[in-house]
């Protein structure tokens, strides 16, 4: 899958990433007062963008995750605001660094993904990094946290199965095609 990703041309990734990111200005959370997570592309990922220009003329707060302990699978999310600089695995984070946003206070979390199953199931590149900051999803009982949107492209999607009793379900997928919602209550 991600050599799919990869092969894309570079005018057909931009087409398709810019595609994907109108379907998440779509949702309801994608508005002026909200604070959102978007990450910052590494591996021919689906480019953020246009995303990010949307958010911030619609007056949205936009955070990035940022790894701080890789020995652990450890990250926080901080605020984007100017310049970047090259972070852990050479992915792109904020250069001047303000306080950081706990996960679970945001209101929407887009996450890259290498595939996804029919049900939400993610999987990302092996580190864990995104199990571990949003584990606490698995244990909540009535309030539902931020939502989770996988941003990805339609080669991406596989029938395999392949998750792992501590992976964090995403509550919907966005693509080239459009805006697809998972069940809450899928395993």
């Amino acid at each position: 899958m991600r050599a799919q990703r990869r092969s894309l041309s570079t005018a057909d990734h931009q087409q398709r990433s810019r595609l994907a990111a109108k379907a998440v200005t779509e949702l309801p959370m994608f508005r002026a007062g909200k604070r959102i997570a978007l990450y910052l592309p590494f591996d021919r990922e689906t480019d953020t963008a246009a995303l990010i220009a949307a958010a911030r003329r619609r007056g949205v707060k936009v955070l990035v995750p940022v790894i701080v302990d890789r020995r652990h699978s450890r990250m926080r999310f901080y605020p984007l605001h100017g310049k970047t600089r090259r972070g852990a695995y050479g992915i792109a984070v904020p250069r001047c660094m303000a306080r950081p946003i706990p996960p679970r206070w945001l209101d929407l979390i887009v996450i890259p993904l290498v595939g996804v199953d029919p049900v939400g199931r993610r999987l990302g590149m092996g580190g864990g990094f995104y199990d571990r900051a949003l584990e606490f999803r698995r244990h909540r009982r009535r309030w539902p946290g931020p939502r989770l949107v996988g941003l990805a492209f339609d080669c991406q999607r596989t029938e395999s199965g392949f998750a792992e009793t501590w992976d964090v379900n995403l509550d919907s997928l966005a693509t080239e095609s459009g805006l697809q919602h998972f069940s809450r209550g899928t395993p």
